[in-house]
């Protein structure tokens, strides 16, 4: 059936539709008295030149050969024209697109010398089918009040028959009701011609005196109806209907309040029309135009130029009157035709290509006066499709443009066969702009108001297209399943089954799609023919079966039609592939090479390389197999390849699993810097690939890998740089293990950033232990605190631990060191020393533990002045403070406490070594320095070492003139040397 440029069978453009109706309706006749329509020609003409109804394909029930609709040769005669009545075999069926016939008439004048009596009769002869010979061939001579258009009811097609003013038959034929009549007989109503005087205004002919038709009845419209029994003894062609596959959806139905909407542009408004459009809408008929209004009203001026005024007798008025009417009438009548004839020009230009042209000069009729109504209503048509045709590519851009020519040419003629068209045109217009709402009216309307409308099926179709563009491969296969399920024989069905298959394999399910890539191929064998990618898509479908014969063989097939064909690169790697999946490596790497010479930078050659690298099929890769891959001796390829594809075509789809290939191979030879790289380079650039998460778990075992290393070295701040660098490792999703996680806290607690080190090990440090991770955890912690002298988080963390968790006894002298620590420090020293004491004593605590336990213990004899034990205590402090490269502060208050201990004991000797060897923890820029050496000089006097005393004295003066030390230095070598003085005046002993 005839689809319309807009409502084409496929997605791809099509020649603008409906043109070719236009012309064949509109073109005229040579006047030939009787006429039938010629036979169809074995020489090809131009489409627009064959007449429509020679055009028109049929589609015969059963079996019956199809005919084409061929008038019958019958004289008519009338006052205004003659008619042409069509004989139409019952068992064809006709397209119900309006048809216009052209009418055997001589010029108006000749017309008016043969016309025939009033109320003669039309001849209407209906052949039946071959099985029915025995019937008579009937003749129906319908009385002179009849019904204006032809109804037919039942499974046969009748034309309309109406005659135009211009000696045109217009043949509107509608589609069949659901149901013959009670009888199984059809019934036929046949209308009578009409009279149109002067294409001005079109009257009803009323005719009188004709005679009724034997065994016919008057129906309620006052049609004829004829009783003919239905067609039979054929036999009808049935293909299997296609597997039913998924559940398929009708398409998306619209509320009242759209269907209103859309409504409103269909039907214009009554108060904007003329009196005669009104009362042709009443009546049925087609709106004419406001240049074609009735001229019979005369202006009240005229009568002035009447020639009575002017004293003629009637006879030589009406004498005159005659010649100018015949004049007037011969002037129209010669416009009316230049106006036809540009329109045949105008469709020629449109049939051609030149559609700016033609579009011009269709908008220049409709700039002429007194277009008649045929002429207005096709060329309004042929403007919308050509407007369409010219704005396919950029339809959102033009929606209001051309939804306005739809809407225009639609209300030119609201009963015109075209306007199913029509509708669907704004319903697939609205849909291509997404104005959803929009689009559900229009289908519906065209589905309630047309229902056997051939261009019915197109709406599931284009809904299904408009779903397959959008991504949305489920809805779309849902659509064109109901396609297929409810109109297996229509012409869209072929093209609804191959993108229905493809859906189907797009939404994984690949067993159905298969089910109906075999229907394809068994109903239409020759379908890749039309459509090669077909090929393409049943060879995926088997091999995602690993059906690989039959995915070869399309894969060949379609290879050898075109080996340039667009994705033969593919299709050669693919077979490739299916040659492995085979066993057979070396037809596999004679096809690889192949597609490598001949496609060496499309996708194909691209993958072949990579299949010949790495000597297999790796699409899905893991670090576990492609190690076997990189573990071949002076194997540089894999690499080469994965570069190249990479950085020459980043667009390929190949690039992303190059990219996660390329990152597996530096991982493979330990450049892990590198492959941390790679892989963060794979989740910038392909954040929506599937392999995504293959990369970030490539990217966190590599860094899992490479943090124990750094660690040991101390290289905590690349420990850290990477931690906070690369997306895969520490975020959310990370799959970063718990020890590493241990690793970067230890290494931002090296790095000084304690706060995000605990927050790392929060999760460790529960009431739940979690073996291993909560000790290792638990130390880390205690050390941050010990670090931050944080003595109330210490004293808590560890009651806590000893209180829930099982741990070790070297957790436990750990802990224990922490809580006398805090305790210390929290003021509670007698709590503390008891703990000191068995820190002190145990020989298995840590000997930086131990140092600790020693110096508290050597203050607390300091405190009770017990100078034995401050001085053992102190030694073994000291001792350990310096194997332990412990705290200097106290290893300097060790040393103190020994000088004080052998001072006050009267150890001079003693004091003044431990004295000097004070002296080498401080610098003269120390501000303890004056305080230390005015110590030390004061145990020199006492041990009765004058001249070290002196110096040491004379050393403050001289470094540190302004401190208090200086001073009492000062003051205390005047005072010695007072003191010898008076000794010399002394008497001698006696």
């Amino acid at each position: 059936m005839e689809q319309s440029s807009l409502a084409s069978n496929s997605p791809s453009s099509q020649p603008v539709a409906g043109a070719g109706e236009q012309a064949a309706q509109s073109r005229p006749t040579q006047p030939q008295g009787e006429v039938d329509l010629p036979p169809e020609s074995e020489e090809r003409q131009p489409f627009f030149s064959v007449p429509y109804s020679v055009r028109t394909k049929v589609s015969p029930p059963g079996t019956s050969q199809p005919e084409a609709s061929q008038p019958n040769n019958a004289s008519q005669s009338g006052d205004s024209g003659s008619q042409a009545v069509n004989r139409v075999s019952p068992d064809v069926v006709v397209d119900s697109s309006e048809t216009r016939i052209p009418l055997p008439t001589a010029n108006p004048t000749q017309s008016q010398s043969q016309a025939r009596p009033e109320g003669g009769p039309v001849q209407v002869k209906i052949r039946l089918p071959q099985s029915q010979e025995a019937s008579p061939e009937p003749e129906v001579t319908p009385p002179a009040d009849v019904s204006e258009r032809a109804v037919i009811e039942g499974p046969p097609a009748q034309p309309r028959v109406a005659t135009d003013g211009d000696g045109q038959v217009s043949m509107n034929i509608g589609p069949p009701p659901d149901s013959p009549n009670q009888d199984g007989r059809v019934g036929i109503s046949i209308a009578p011609p009409v009279e149109n005087s002067g294409n001005i205004q079109q009257k009803r002919a009323v005719n009188e005196g004709a005679q009724p038709i034997e065994g016919a009845e008057i129906s309620p419209e006052g049609g004829v109806v004829v009783t003919i029994a239905p067609p039979s003894g054929g036999q009808s062609v049935r293909v299997s209907p296609p597997p039913t596959v998924v559940e398929g959806a009708p398409p998306p139905q619209p509320t009242q309040e759209e269907i209103a909407e859309a409504s409103k542009s269909v039907a214009p408004s009554a108060e904007n029309l003329t009196i005669q459009q009104q009362m042709a809408l009443q009546e049925g008929r087609p709106l004419p135009s406001a240049e074609n209004q009735s001229v019979e009203a005369i202006d009240p001026q005229a009568k002035v130029e009447n020639g009575t005024d002017q004293g003629l007798s009637g006879q030589d008025i009406q004498g005159r009157d005659g010649v100018e009417a015949s004049n007037a009438t011969l002037a129209e009548e010669a416009r009316l035709q230049a106006i036809r004839d540009k329109l045949y020009e105008a469709q020629s230009m449109m049939f051609n290509g030149a559609l700016e042209n033609a579009l011009t000069m269709f908008e220049d009729i409709l700039k002429q006066p007194g277009v008649p109504d045929d002429v207005r209503e096709e060329t309004l048509y042929a403007i919308a499709d050509i407007k369409k045709q010219v704005h396919s590519d950029d339809v959102e851009a033009h929606y209001d443009e051309l939804s306005q020519s739809f809407i225009e040419a639609m209300n030119s003629n609201l009963r015109s066969t075209r306007l199913p068209r029509a509708l669907l045109n704004l319903g697939l217009l609205n849909l291509q702009v997404g104005n959803f709402p929009e689009a559900k009216a229009y289908f519906k309307i065209l589905q309630d108001k047309f229902p056997d409308d051939d261009n019915i099926p197109s709406i599931s179709y284009y809904w299904g297209e408009y779903y397959y563009k959008k991504g949305d491969y489920k809805k779309a296969a849902d659509q064109f399943q109901y396609l297929i399920q409810t109109y297996p024989e229509h012409e869209l069905v072929k093209p609804a089954a191959y993108y229905l298959a493809d859906s189907l394999n797009r939404t994984g399910f690949t067993d159905q799609a298969f089910q109906i890539v075999d229907y394809i191929d068994k109903r239409w064998p020759d379908y890749y023919m039309e459509n090669a990618q077909f090929l393409r898509l049943a060879g995926g479908v088997e091999m995602k079966l690993k059906k690989w014969e039959q995915a070869k063989n399309h894969y060949f097939t379609y290879y050898n039609l075109n080996p340039e064909a667009e994705g033969a690169d593919i299709v050669l790697a693919q077979i490739g592939d299916i040659y492995i999946r085979e066993k057979e490596q070396d037809a596999a790497k004679q096809i690889y090479q192949k597609a490598v010479k001949d496609f060496p930078d499309k996708d194909g050659g691209l993958v072949s390389k990579m299949r010949l690298a790495e000597e297999g099929i790796y699409d899905e890769p893991a670090m576990s197999e492609m190690a076997t891959v990189f573990d071949r001796p002076y194997n540089k390829r894999p690499e080469n390849i994965y570069k190249e594809i990479v950085e020459e075509h980043p667009q390929s789809p190949l690039a992303p699993i190059a990219q996660l290939k390329l990152a597996m191979w530096y991982a493979f030879n330990k450049k892990y810097p590198e492959a941390l790289a790679a892989a963060q380079d794979f989740i910038d650039k392909y954040p929506a690939s599937p392999l995504i998460d293959r990369a970030r778990k490539l990217g966190d075992s590599v860094f899992a890998l490479a943090v124990p290393g750094m660690v040991e070295e101390g290289r905590y701040g690349r420990v850290v740089r990477y931690w906070e660098t690369y997306d895969f490792i520490g975020k959310k999703d990370t799959k970063v293990d718990d020890s590493t996680r241990l690793n970067v806290a230890t290494s931002y607690w090296k790095v000084g950033q304690p706060e995000k080190a605990l927050e790392l090990i929060k999760p460790f440090l529960t009431q739940k232990q979690r073996l291993e991770l909560s000790e290792e955890a638990l130390g880390l912690a205690v050390n941050i605190y010990l670090d931050q002298l944080a003595w109330s988080e210490i004293a808590d963390l560890v009651a806590m631990a000893k209180k829930n968790w099982k741990l070790k006894p070297a957790q436990l002298r750990q802990l224990d060191y922490a809580r006398a620590m805090s305790l210390q420090n929290l003021g509670e020293a007698n709590k503390a020393l008891a703990m000191w004491a068995d820190l002190a004593k145990d020989m298995k605590v840590a000997p930086a533990f131990r140092a600790y336990a020693m110096y508290y213990m050597a203050k607390a004899a300091m405190d009770r002045q017990d100078l034995r034990k401050v001085f053992v205590y102190a030694q073994e402090a000291l001792s350990l403070l310096l194997q332990t490269s412990g705290d200097p502060e106290k290893i300097k208050d060790a040393v103190l406490m020994s000088i004080y201990a052998t001072e006050r004991s009267g150890r001079y000797s003693e004091a003044l070594k431990w004295a000097k060897e004070y002296d080498n923890y401080i610098d003269v820029d120390n501000p303890e320095w004056a305080s230390t050496r005015f110590k030390l000089a004061r145990i020199y006097r006492k041990a009765g070492a004058i001249d070290e005393w002196k110096q040491l004295l004379e050393d403050i003066i001289e470094k540190k003139p302004e401190t208090l030390q200086a001073q009492l230095a000062q003051s205390a070598l005047d005072s010695y040397a007072l003191e010898q003085q008076v000794q010399q005046y002394a008497p001698a002993p006696q």
